[in-house]
């Protein structure tokens, strides 16, 4: 399957985040005095995921994705683990499990709202993924310390 993955053949996420959430990401992040306010401002308002924080020692920003199920879309008929909680219609009817790296597309999906704050050397990575046999979806935006407040 990986000669047909998406990402792996275009370095980028079909899926798009809404523009909304974008727009509201960057006037919290101008209120803010750094960026741990940002990420807990951002929690306090539910902007994205399930769960947001912020690792000051590891200068991350984690992220734990809603349930495909539970977002209003994306839920396959599949009724397994991942068929309820994948977003992603290439895997989501799947009944096995695969690599995290699978999941690097689900990662960049947060890239349009990130990259414009922190700058295009963040890495956005899968940390735990249904697909992968994980109880929930968990992304790291690993920021670039030369380039941001704090």
């Amino acid at each position: 399957m990986l000669n047909n993955h998406y990402y792996t053949l275009n370095k980028a996420c079909p899926c798009k985040i809404e523009e909304y959430s974008v727009e509201q990401a960057v006037v919290i992040f101008e209120m803010m005095p750094n960026i741990a306010a940002f990420v807990d401002e951002m929690e306090k308002h539910r902007v994205i995921g399930k769960r947001i924080w912020y690792d000051e020692k590891e200068y991350t920003i984690y992220i734990t994705k809603i349930f495909a199920c539970d977002s209003g879309g994306g839920c396959s008929e599949n009724d397994s683990l991942i068929g309820r909680r994948c977003h992603c219609h290439y895997y989501n009817r799947s009944k096995e499990y695969y690599p995290k790296y699978y999941c690097k597309c689900a990662a960049e999906f947060y890239r349009p709202m990130f990259a414009p704050l922190f700058g295009e050397n963040i890495l956005i990575e899968p940390i735990k993924t249904v697909l992968s046999g994980d109880e929930q979806c968990t992304f790291a935006v690993r920021l670039d310390r030369r380039e941001n407040k704090e």
